[in-house]
Parts: C-alpha cells; sequence; structure tokens
C-alpha cells in the first residue's frame, strides 16, 4: 500500500488505546527515569555552585530625642541605617573595634582602608527596620563563621558607640546578638523530579506516537481491509493453525474452508516468500499468512509484489500468532479456549 494511503487512514482509537496499553509500562518508567535523572542533575549542579556562608543577626532598641516639632524618628528609616553602616563614621568606629579584638590578624586585611572597602561589598553588611522604627536589626554575612563572629561583635561595639555620640538617639541598648548560623539554600529538589517525570513522561509520549504512527503492522482485521485489496479472512491466536477444530475466531476456519472448497489453497507465510516452485501455485492460488504487530507491512507490501509478477492469485490475507488478550480486547470477546 502506498505510503501515504497508510499515514492518512483514519485513527483506530481503541487499537491505539490497546497499543498504547502494551507500551504504558515503558512510558512510566521512562518518566520515573527521567525524574531521578533531573533529580540527581539538580542535586549535582546545586552541590558544585551552592557557596557556604554564615550570616549573623543583631538588634538594638533606641529610643530617640523627642522633638515634637520634628520627629526625629520619622528620619531613621531602613534605608537611613543601611547607608550609615556603610558610612565612615560607624565603619570607622567598627574598624577601630575590630583592631582592639584579639585574633583578628587572622581574617583581616592589614590596612584600615582595605578592610573597610571588605565591609561595605558584596553587600556583607546590611541594617534595616522590620518593624518598629526603634528596632534596628544588622546582618553580616561571611564565607567563615570565625570571621562572621569577629565582624558581628566589631560592628555591635561600633554603632553603639555611634549611637552613645548622637543627639538624635538617646538611648540605644543590644537587646539579642544571634551567633552566626550557616545558610540553608532553597531546596527545589522537588520541583526539578517532577519538571523531570513530566518532561520525560512528554518525550516518552511523543517518541511512542511516532512509534505509532509509523506502525504498519496488522492487528485487525479492519487493517487488511484499509491496505489491501484481498480478502481478510480471520486471526489465527498464537498456537492455533489453519487445521486447528475450533479456532479462537470460529470464523476464520469457516472463511479457509470456504477458500479451499474447490482446490486446495495452501497458506504461505511472509518467511516462505519467494517460494521455490511458484508455477505450483498459480494454478491454485494461495492464503498470504501475515504474523501479528511484527512491523512487517514494507516486507508484506514485498510479498504481494512477488505475487503478483508471477501471477499467483491471492485468495485472502490471514492474521497469524495473535495475542489473545490484544484481539480479545479488540473485538470484546472475553471467552477462553478450551
Amino acid at each position: 500500500m502506498p505510503d501515504e494511503k497508510i499515514m492518512n487512514e483514519n485513527i483506530d482509537y481503541k487499537r491505539l488505546l490497546l497499543c498504547l496499553q502494551k507500551k504504558i509500562a515503558c512510558i512510566i518508567g521512562v518518566a520515573l527515569a527521567g525524574s531521578i535523572l533531573c533529580g540527581a542533575v539538580y542535586m549535582s549542579v546545586r552541590t558544585a555552585t551552592m557557596e557556604t556562608k554564615y550570616s549573623s543577626e543583631s538588634k538594638f532598641y533606641m529610643q530617640f530625642t523627642y522633638d515634637p516639632e520634628n520627629p526625629i524618628e520619622q528620619h531613621y528609616i531602613g534605608y537611613t541605617w543601611n547607608d550609615l553602616l556603610h558610612a565612615d563614621p560607624i565603619i570607622g568606629l567598627t574598624v577601630a573595634a575590630m583592631r582592639e579584638i584579639d585574633g583578628h590578624e587572622a581574617y583581616m586585611p592589614s590596612g584600615d582602608e582595605e578592610l573597610k572597602e571588605y565591609l561595605r561589598s558584596e553587600g556583607r553588611l546590611s541594617g534595616g527596620i522590620l518593624s518598629d522604627r526603634r528596632l534596628l536589626t544588622v546582618f553580616f554575612s561571611d564565607d567563615s563563621r570565625e570571621k562572621t563572629a569577629l565582624i558581628q561583635e566589631a560592628v555591635e561595639v561600633g554603632l553603639l558607640a555611634f549611637a552613645a555620640a548622637a543627639y538624635e538617639i538617646n538611648t540605644i541598648e543590644l537587646i539579642l546578638s544571634e551567633s552566626p548560623q550557616l545558610v540553608i539554600w532553597d531546596n527545589h529538589l522537588h520541583r526539578a523530579v517532577v519538571f523531570g517525570a513530566v518532561l520525560f513522561l512528554v518525550l516518552a509520549f511523543f517518541v511512542w506516537w511516532l512509534y505509532y504512527i509509523l506502525d504498519d503492522s496488522l492487528y485487525s482485521l479492519a487493517d487488511i481491509e484499509k491496505r489491501y485489496p484481498y480478502r481478510a479472512l480471520g486471526i489465527l491466536l498464537k498456537g492455533e493453525d489453519a487445521d486447528s477444530p475450533a479456532p479462537f475466531f470460529a470464523e476464520t476456519a469457516t472463511n479457509l474452508a470456504y477458500i479451499k472448497r474447490g482446490q486446495a489453497s495452501p497458506i504461505v507465510a511472509l518467511a516462505d516468500i519467494p517460494c521455490p516452485d511458484p508455477a505450483a501455485l498459480r494454478a491454485s492460488g494461495v492464503v498470504l499468512a501475515v504474523p501479528f504487530g511484527r512491523r512487517n507491512g514494507k516486507k508484506t507490501d514485498r510479498c504481494v509484489s512477488f505475487l503478483r509478477a508471477q501471477e499467483i492469485d491471492i485468495h485472502g490475507i490471514l492474521i497469524t500468532e495473535a495475542d489473545e488478550t490484544f484481539v480479545g480486547r479488540y473485538y470484546n470477546d472475553k471467552k477462553s479456549r478450551a
């Protein structure tokens, strides 16, 4: 049959679902493998790229100088404190306090200017008002727990010294000094796993769909009738042959008996073509036996062409070695062989 006719066949949805059912375990396996693969890739990339980081937190409670005409606390918002922490007054006091802490030489640059630039860079030091304007929260982060703890202590001393000298701030008190904690990065492993499963499921369905539309196998009598101008004589299951007294599909035996009523027309399998003695078959003709679901459409076309070239009549096509479960469900025939 020409390729375009096969490609343009109407979709047999029952056949499609039964073929899909045969491959569904494989498709699910591909989806599971995809989820595991994407999860493993995500964890590998996350482990390789995730930096080690420690973060400290200090909280200060302040009372501002009262001025009814100019509420001073209105000016000390989150952005103000973030700028002040990076300004020379607080940075300078922080550096001075750091030089007084034992062991700072192992972690800090030697020069004051280098140390100031270090504190200002990469957003290591930040402050903000998270709720009440009187409550200031200061954060510092770095890749070393010891260095982070050292700078946290120096920042607390420097900020207290700055606030004590500031006219606008009446009192300030350190109410919380939380030791550096390892920053735990967000874990999106579950998203990677779900993404991998969905991606590979879609790919598996797409590959199966290509496999299905290119499948030129014979699964049913309708496949024979759509593709070839020959009679569909029936279906024989695995273990059955033309001489079986009670085949699963009883009409197969009846059709074969009708074909053989005048003279014996041998059943010729695809594997037996080209025939060793085609002249012996011209008088009787043949029944062409095509195995079920073997993707042998092109081979069947080739055999049909050979038989036509030899002027051997094809009385019909017979599907052999069929899967009982598949054809039983396709034809809603649930009987069992004796």
